[in-house]
């Protein structure tokens, strides 16, 4: 009889709540790993402690409350949904769950649970379709962590990123085009990182490229009809290129007056999408300039996204090795 496997589909994770409090908790956690912020602790850690941690909760509070929703963080609660439709699809020998890299569900006590009610394979998903060591990495980071705690009956493995995938190219080209406002400049969005980072051998920024690349092709855009750019940038160093505020504006400059933005670098709608870009974006583009702007929407649970995510699963399960 096979194994019962147990698929944890992983995101960066949430603050509890839209508090300076709650904020301050998951900042010191986010901020405090290597992965994010790739300084020395002994130099990192004072600037933390004595200035971010002192200024940062609050403002990143009213931030949150902004697209907070009745049930939570739009990430959990989109996730959750997520979690709840795969379920529905698959057998009871496999079952789905959520877990956080900073927050609750931790991936620690999520293991423990589902080890507890029997389940000994565990197949881990994280939800970036564009590898880099500040997503996909620190995600897997926890899932050693736990390993090393506690290996007795735990067999992992995980799933790859999929950022060529046609299956995925095909989703989003349909959701981008069923969205687009007539006659708006396409803006592709993904999360930036340093450029230390892809100095040292990070596939990122060409996993980023191909992903916009294929959808433009599906779409059949030109060159003019659509471009690339990179948001969330944090803290001096020089990080990939164009910063997305000035992009837009440049476009402005350029004569564009509409905007559709799609942010690729999210499995489903967040802060980083619904606030950064949804609002505070959308205010900056009509400042400058622009008249009509556009935020697309994460796949988040789309019943083709839930296939999609299925196939992925039934590959792993099916071939370990794929």
């Amino acid at each position: 009889m096979q194994d019962k496997t147990a698929v944890i589909l992983m995101n960066t994770g949430s603050p509890a709540a839209p508090t300076a409090g709650a904020l301050r908790t998951y900042l010191k956690d986010f901020l405090s790993d290597p992965r994010i912020i790739e300084l020395p602790a002994w130099i990192w850690q004072p600037i933390l402690r004595g200035i971010i941690l002192r200024t940062r909760p609050a403002k990143s509070a009213e931030r949150y409350k902004k697209i907070w929703m009745p049930d939570g963080s739009p990430l959990m609660v989109y996730s959750q949904k997520l979690v709840e439709a795969l379920n529905e699809r698959l057998s009871g020998n496999t079952t789905v769950a959520m877990a956080m890299k900073v927050g609750a569900p931790s991936v620690k006590t999520t293991v423990q649970r589902l080890k507890g009610e029997g389940y000994k394979r565990f197949i881990f998903f994280p939800m970036f379709a564009q590898y880099s060591t500040q997503t996909t990495e620190s995600c897997l980071d926890s899932v050693r962590e736990t390993e090393n705690l506690d290996s007795e009956g735990f067999s992992w493995d995980w799933i790859k990123p999929y950022y060529d995938r046609h299956e995925f190219i095909d989703i989003l080209a349909q959701k981008i085009a069923l969205q687009r406002t007539a006659g708006a400049h396409l803006v592709m969005s993904f999360h930036g990182i340093p450029v230390k980072s892809i100095k040292k051998g990070s596939p990122y920024e060409h996993q980023c490229r191909q992903t916009a690349f294929e959808i433009a092709r599906k779409l059949n855009l030109s060159e003019g009809e659509y471009s690339i750019a990179y948001q969330s940038r944090f803290g001096n160093d020089h990080w990939l290129q164009p910063y997305l505020t000035g992009h837009v504006e440049e476009l402005v400059r350029k004569g564009t007056k509409a905007i559709d933005v799609v942010c690729l670098s999210f499995s489903v709608d967040c802060l980083e999408t619904l606030e950064e870009i949804g609002i505070e974006l959308k205010d900056h583009f009509i400042r400058v300039g622009g008249e009509r702007f556009n935020l697309i929407a994460c796949l988040n649970d789309d019943p083709q996204a839930v296939d999609f995510y299925l196939t992925l699963i039934e590959e792993k399960l099916n071939n370990p090795s794929f």
